[in-house]
């Protein structure tokens, strides 16, 4: 089996889709629809309030409610951003992306792919 496919065969240097949210103050639901095959390979999260503030939020599989677990938490401290890539074959999500929003303000971009 090559490096390039899962064992599924399922091609896992499909390139990414990026979708980008500005402003989140609130939570996203289904930001990404769900699918067998969707992976998210990275996020990209910047702190965007008018007056700076701590921002915190959690990227989940599947909507905001409390029997989800985040797949990844954010925390952003005042006029900061940060950038993670997962590698091509990323993190299983096949419930969809949502984002959980808990405090201050930010613009954040998932990178993902359905393979």
């Amino acid at each position: 089996m090559s490096n390039s496919v899962n064992e599924g065969g399922q091609d896992l240097f499909k390139a990414a889709t990026a979708i980008s949210t500005a402003s989140i103050g609130a939570n996203v639901d289904a930001l990404v629809t769900a699918n067998a095959g969707l992976r998210l390979v990275g996020y990209s999260a910047k702190e965007s309030a008018a007056t700076p503030a701590l921002s915190t939020l959690r990227i989940i599989n599947g909507a905001t409610g409390a029997t989800n677990s985040p797949v990844v938490n954010i925390d952003l401290a005042l006029s900061t951003s940060e950038t993670v890539w997962f590698g091509d074959g990323g993190v299983a999500c096949p419930a969809g992306l949502s984002i959980d929003w808990l405090t201050g303000q930010a613009d954040v971009v998932l990178f993902y792919k359905v393979v």
